[in-house]
């Protein structure tokens, strides 16, 4: 048995468990494990048994990271199976073990049990009084200068909510401090090819620097959803056949083509489902359209931020 390389994640906050997840990940992926599988509890594949034969590795095999998240309560003979799993997990591999979802669970016989084989990572939920001072320990691990006062405005413009505290951090590291508001000039002529291009190069400033100035023309919400809806339409069909022809200046189909290789198909189906509910909120009226196109866009030039 080693607890060393086993993580037990839970807590009352999804969005916690899984930063505190992407945390350990990545810290083990700098160790050298260059391997990782996930296996979700709530997918029709999902079987303890399939989990067992991770145990079974040869002898060139390197570090993997198993990333199991269960979002239900093991029953009686899932527990020993997993139990059994633990107990005989080889050293190569490091099983981070997220518990989503689940309450009420600390007094539960195959949660004492699993905490013989495991690390504790209890992530404690984060009171209103106690977000500032989480913005800052989060601030200072993504290298941010940022004043109290502009932490103040975060927690004013999320409304106090950790995920939307979390994202406006990282756009403020995307665009290394500096305000988007003085990107653009008077002079500048920006439409929605340019950005389309801007986002399929992966130039996030100049992205943003498309989106501010389109702001200022009326009407331009319908144009940013085309224009998105088009792109990630099309980068869906080069996925299907690369060789399809596609019309457009050269750089741009480079551009496309390349972020076509980069998108698999559960981000492309991600990211079409987040270009609807773009639109529905732009229709409904209810959302801040030009806060959630910017968190996209971001999202969708830095795809690694879903993980």
């Amino acid at each position: 048995m080693n607890k060393k390389n086993v993580f037990l994640i839970h807590g009352p906050d999804q969005f916690l468990i899984e930063l505190e997840r992407n945390k350990l990940v990545y810290k083990l992926k700098k160790d050298g494990h260059l391997e990782r599988e996930i296996f979700l509890s709530n997918t029709p594949s999902f079987s303890y048994e399939e989990l067992m034969k991770e145990q079974y590795i040869d002898m060139f095999s390197s570090k993997k990271i198993i990333d199991l998240r269960l979002e239900k309560a093991p029953s009686k003979s899932e527990a020993e199976l997993l139990e059994e799993f633990l107990k005989n997990l080889p050293e190569e591999i490091s099983i981070v073990l997220s518990l989503l979802g689940l309450e009420n669970i600390k007094s539960r016989a195959w949660f004492k049990k699993l905490l013989n084989y495991s690390q504790d990572y209890e992530v404690k939920k984060i009171w209103p009084n106690q977000k500032k001072q989480w913005l800052k320990g989060l601030s200072k691990s993504f290298n941010i200068d940022i004043s109290e006062e502009e932490i103040d405005l975060i927690i004013e413009k999320t409304q106090g909510n950790l995920l939307s505290s979390y994202q406006e951090l990282k756009m403020v590291k995307v665009l290394n401090g500096r305000p988007k508001s003085n990107f653009i000039s008077e002079s500048s002529n920006f439409d929605i090819f340019n950005l389309s291009n801007s986002i399929l190069k992966e130039d996030i400033e100049e992205s943003l620097q498309i989106l501010d100035y389109l702001k200022l023309q009326k009407g331009s919400e319908a144009l940013v959803i085309w224009g998105l809806f088009r792109e990630i339409e099309r980068i869906s069909f080069l996925k299907e056949d690369p060789n399809i022809k596609l019309n457009g200046p050269f750089d741009y189909l480079d551009n496309i083509k390349a972020k076509s290789k980069k998108l698999d198909g559960k981000q492309i189906i991600y990211f079409k489902k987040k270009i609807a509910l773009l639109d529905i909120g732009f229709k409904n009226g209810k959302d801040n359209f030009w806060m959630n196109a910017e968190r996209l866009i971001i999202e969708f030039i830095r795809p690694e931020f879903l993980q």
